[in-house]
């Protein structure tokens, strides 16, 4: 296996920039549209006065809103901060703001959903419409109208092969069970920038920022040299960076195509606890509870159950799909340890009979 001696540091750059780029363009479109805004505004010194970074997010916000937006870019932007504080000063309201730190507000504690409702609770038409969110090397989002019925709405570049390849290189590990081992014994707060680390213990009352909340993964990171910081808090670092950014792009996708419910597959996500358990707290964080999420059982075999039920002549219109569906597509809404399995058959005739 290649070790991060083996990459030149050019061909890491490129794909770190054109990740970076693109994730904050992609994002920005998503939120644009929620907003039902045609212009955005990009600042800061990582962007400012770097034409390929600003190429590229141009290009990607281009492609993203098929030209119907525009991404205008700062020259004075240092000054924003204090333009802004010069209008906001002498306000009395924002003296005395509290922040109540809950957990469903803290990204990093808040508790997983706790639906326990499962699988046996819904029918082959109520499940109607959902995302399905599809983690493989990258990640597609398809909005499922009704059986046969379904469109790709977005994707991300960012997927289950970006935090393999980047696990890889900063960690040393040889598999994403590895990986995920390293990140179950590390701290991201090690590594992780926090808004209490910018603003103190307070936070960022005044727009709803606990200080727990994560400001810029890997924002600690002053020193050029891996050797200085641990494979286990790189790897929950890193970790966080993934699940979070799919829970973020999946809440804003779903909210504008009105949907809440949301099933995820992939073999980077559903079997592993963690993943799992942080894509829930990431999606019940940004959606205040309101969205459902959900982690297929046997995710393995959607591709061939979909294939079955779209080859015609078949004569599978008769089929009981509500039991096909039931025992083998849903799974069941995470609840904070592992997703309760669909009853089988032998197990409700069980229960028939207490």
């Amino acid at each position: 296996m290649k070790k991060l001696a083996d990459y030149k540091p050019e061909d890491l750059a490129s794909a770190l920039l054109s990740a970076f780029t693109y994730n904050i363009a992609q994002i920005s479109f998503l939120v644009a549209s929620l907003l039902g805004l045609r212009r955005v505004f990009f600042g800061g010194s990582y962007i400012r006065g770097h034409k390929s970074t600003m190429d590229n997010i141009s290009y990607a916000l281009n492609f993203w809103s098929e030209s119907q937006m525009q991404a205008s870019f700062l020259q004075h932007e240092g000054y924003l901060g204090a333009l802004g504080a010069l209008m906001s000063y002498g306000d009395p309201r924002d003296e005395n703001l509290n922040l109540e730190e809950s957990q469903e507000e803290n990204s990093h504690e808040a508790a997983g959903p706790t639906d326990v409702t499962s699988a046996d609770e819904h029918n082959d038409s109520n499940i109607f419409p959902y995302l399905l969110v599809n983690i493989g090397s990258g990640v597609s989002m398809i909005e499922v109208i009704g059986k046969g019925k379904f469109e790709r709405i977005i994707g991300s570049h960012l997927g289950g092969g970006t935090i393999l390849g980047l696990a890889r290189l900063l960690t040393g590990c040889s598999s994403y069970e590895e990986f995920l081992d390293l990140s179950r014994r590390g701290d991201n707060l090690a590594v992780d920038l926090t808004v209490g680390d910018i603003y103190g213990e307070r936070g960022y009352p005044k727009i709803g920022l606990p200080a727990s909340t994560t400001a810029a993964s890997f924002g600690k990171v002053n020193s050029g040299k891996l050797s200085e910081y641990k494979a286990e808090d790189l790897a929950a670092a890193l970790l966080n960076s993934f699940t979070y950014n799919i829970g973020q792009i999946a809440y804003f996708v779903a909210n504008l195509s009105g949907l809440k419910r949301i099933f995820f597959r992939g073999a980077y996500v559903c079997g592993h606890e963690k993943t799992m358990d942080k894509i829930s707290r990431s999606l019940k964080y940004w959606s205040k509870g309101e969205v459902q999420t959900t982690f297929l059982c046997h995710e393995g075999f959607l591709g061939t159950l979909g294939a079955f039920w779209s080859y015609e002549n078949m004569g599978i219109d008769g089929l009981a799909s509500h039991e096909v569906i039931r025992e083998v597509l849903l799974g069941a809404p995470y609840t904070g340890q592992f997703p309760s399995s669909p009853l089988t058959r032998e197990q409700e005739n069980v229960g028939d009979t207490e």
